[in-house]
Formats: structure tokens, sequence, C-alpha cells
């Protein structure tokens, strides 16, 4: 038989696609909804909802008037570049305002980040002024990869844009060891009371994105489970059945961003990464199985 498809085979070929494409959608979407999804525009959200206009700085979190300079608001002043660039900039003026004021040194690992000179040695938490305080690297003891696993991370990035990638590696690989399936199990888990740090695995995918030695697909799965769902906030500790165990901080949930973006500043406001937001290649996959059932039936009912 050939010429036009009589109108009741038309039907059932209109109703066969819908049934491939309902199909398509269940085989390719099925872990979206199976776990928590970070949603960054409420990340963005809340760091800047914790800006004071009166210090030009963002607090430590909603419940904490306290102000560092560093580590908190040197990353708030990056990753709000994408979503508010007048604070953005009102941040890194008031950085360099209180630098000069009072002579700073910046030292902290965080500056690998950020292609920024980065120092590992111990941390002490110093008051400038007031209310606005830095957490110094002035330490004289270096720490190793192989006992931190934040530290093992940020060496690996740091060496990595140094060129010694197997310095890299092999921190990066000490870090990695510390994942015991629930979090980052180092020299400081029980100190810290027998908690894991999400800003850890946050760390952990950054180290990931910038070197590319592993995907950290765990990382990502951990740092939703950690986002208050109501403020966008991360918590910065939880313990072995998941639950958090701390406050959120602006801290940990910029390093979340920067782990879900892939330390991009440049690409615009992030898309939330909610179970809506179907990723490319799902979406192919999809339509090439709907296109697929659909050329199988034109076939069959043409002859």
């Amino acid at each position: 038989m050939s010429g036009k498809i009589p109108s009741h085979q038309l039907i059932f070929l209109v109703t066969a696609i819908c049934v491939a494409m309902t199909l398509a959608v269940m085989v390719c979407l099925p872990t979206y909804a199976a776990n928590p999804s970070f949603n960054s525009t409420k990340a963005f959200e809340y760091i800047a909802s914790n800006y004071n206009s009166t210090y030009g700085l963002v607090r430590e979190n909603e419940n904490t008037d306290r102000y560092w300079l560093w580590t908190d608001n040197i990353l708030a002043s990056h990753v709000l570049k994408d979503y508010d660039y007048a604070k953005a900039t009102n941040i890194t003026s008031t950085i360099r305002h209180y630098n000069e004021l009072y002579d700073l040194d910046f030292r902290h690992p965080v500056g690998s980040l950020f292609d920024q000179v980065a120092f590992f040695n111990s941390l002490t938490d110093k008051n400038v002024v007031n209310n606005i305080w830095i957490s110094d690297s002035d330490g004289s003891v270096e720490l190793e990869c192989s006992d931190y696993g934040d530290i093992a991370f940020y060496k690996s990035i740091y060496y990595y844009k140094a060129g010694k990638v197997a310095n890299a590696r092999s921190c990066y690989d000490k870090g990695v060891n510390m994942f015991d399936g629930i979090g980052i199990r180092d020299k400081a888990f029980a100190a810290d009371g027998q908690r894991y740090s999400s800003y850890k695995i946050a760390l952990w995918k950054i180290a990931s994105n910038i070197t590319g030695f592993g995907e950290a697909k765990d990382a990502l799965t951990i740092i939703s489970y950690m986002q208050n769902s109501t403020t966008g906030g991360v918590y910065t500790h939880y313990r072995a059945d998941m639950l958090p165990d701390s406050q959120t901080n602006v801290e940990t949930t910029s390093l979340a961003i920067l782990a879900y973006k892939g330390m991009a500043f440049s690409d615009g406001i992030a898309k939330p990464v909610d179970g809506s937001d179907v990723q490319l290649p799902v979406l192919l996959v999809g339509m090439f199985i709907v296109l697929g059932f659909a050329i199988i039936l034109l076939k069959r009912f043409r002859k």
C-alpha cells in the first residue's frame, strides 16, 4: 500500500509516538528525581542577603554578625560577580581598604583558587578591628596533603596551575582516599566531633573541575543534601546519617557554587540545578528514541 496514511492508522502512529516519548522520558530521567537538587539561584540569593551595606561586606551567616575578609568575603566577591556585580565590586573595595588601613598580608590556601599567592601553613583566626576578622596562614608548620582534605585539594590546584602535575595528582589522590563513602575523614574529623565538612567535599569537586583527575560525582550529591531548601545556604558540617550538624555560612555556600559552576566566572548567572533542568545529552537521547520509533512506524505503514 502507498500514498496517504489512512486516518485510523495516523491516529495510531501519533499515539505510538506519544507513548515512545513518554518511555524516553521515563528511561532518561530517573536519577534526577531520586536525589535532592542544588539550587544555585537560591545559593546566590543567600550570599547576597548576608551583605551589609554599612560595612560593604557579607557577614558569616544570618545569625553571626562577624565579617571575615578571608575567606568569606574574598570568595563572595568572586561568586557575586555573576549575580550582583555592584555588591561584588563593593566587597573587593572594602577588602582593599582594610588591607591598606591595617597593613594586612593575605596568607591563605584559598589563594590557589584565584591565581593569587597561596600559603599552606597552620591557620590563626585574627580580629582586625571590631567584628572584622581574617584567617591567617601564618603558622610555623606547613600543613600536609596527607593530613587534611581541604589542604590536599587546595595544594592539588596550586601544583596543577604551577605545572607540577605529579605533585598535583599526588595531593588529589590523597584527598580522594580520605573519602569514606560519606565524607572526607581526615585528621580534623575527630577534632570536629566526628563531623564531616561539606566545604571539603566542595573543594574536592572544584579540584576535579580544574585538574580533570576525576569526576567527583558523589561530591555533587552530598552538597545537594547539605543545602537548606528555604534559605539556599549550605551547612558546613554533617553527621554520618547525612543530617546537617551546624549552621549554614557564606564560605561553604560560595564553595558549593564554585563546585557546580566549574570555576567559570564569566558565563553569566548559573542556572538552578534542579529536577527539571535536563541536560542536553539526556534530551538528545530522548529525541533519538522518539525519532527512531517514528521512522520505523512510517516505514511500516507505507508498505
